[in-house]
């Protein structure tokens, strides 16, 4: 029988095929993960100032949530579809981020069906759609809303069921797929994640309401001619 190698991931008993441990300390991933998100939004700005500097402070933010959002979605998530049979033993960069966060959700080192199938639509859906809303924000685009709701509406579900399915496992089954300290249950697991709770909550409705003010304006004349 196969010996089971020594991982930081629970269950304790999961088998991360392939385990390498990380060569770059914690604050240093830590470190570069928000030198690249921070790096991203200062662009965004510098850009969205030069090629529209009338443009309002929400869609400012919302411009530059959305190509963070592309670059979490596209590259980082789909890093992990592209590389999934391999990540336990993954010493790159990316690779070893994924390690990182995987001790709050261990499924992303055993090809768990539900992440990978969710992960790949993140990617490769809402990842490239994400950068084509902040364009159709810029440029205020007719399809702006249209697209937005059902992106964040994607985002929204999503995570939902990724909460859903970690919390219900450990619930029912007794299985947890995160290291008992606070820190990554509840800064991993919880605190990062909500973001792509909250925001697209946010913009649902902001799309929602926009789109029926259109329709109001566009009854309102109709009545009239009646």
């Amino acid at each position: 029988m196969a010996t089971i190698p020594d991982h930081p991931f629970y269950p304790p008993g999961l088998n991360a095929i392939g385990y390498a441990a990380n060569t770059m300390s914690i604050p240093a991933l830590l470190g570069a993960f928000a030198i690249a998100t921070v790096g991203i939004i200062a662009f965004s700005s510098f850009v969205l100032k030069t090629i529209k500097p009338s443009i309002s402070r929400t869609d400012k933010i919302l411009v530059g949530w959305f190509i963070f959002s592309g670059y979490i979605h596209f590259i980082l998530e789909g890093y992990f579809v592209y590389n999934h049979k391999t990540m336990p033993r993954r010493l790159d960069l990316l690779g070893q981020l994924w390690k990182e966060y995987a001790k709050a959700d261990s499924r992303y080192m055993t090809m768990e069906p539900f992440v990978l199938c969710m992960e790949s639509i993140t990617a490769f859906a809402w990842g490239p759609l994400c950068y084509f809303i902040a364009w159709m924000i810029v440029t205020e685009s007719p399809h702006r809303h249209p697209t937005q709701i059902i992106v964040s509406m994607g985002q929204f579900y999503g995570d939902v069921l990724y909460y859903g399915t970690s919390i219900l496992e450990e619930s029912y089954h007794g299985v947890s797929y995160s290291r008992p300290e606070t820190f990554y249950y509840w800064g991993y697991f919880i605190f990062l994640n909500s973001f792509w709770i909250l925001i697209p909550g946010f913009c649902m409705y902001q799309s929602y309401s926009a789109m029926v003010g259109v329709s109001r304006q566009s009854i309102v004349p109709s009545k009239k001619n009646l």
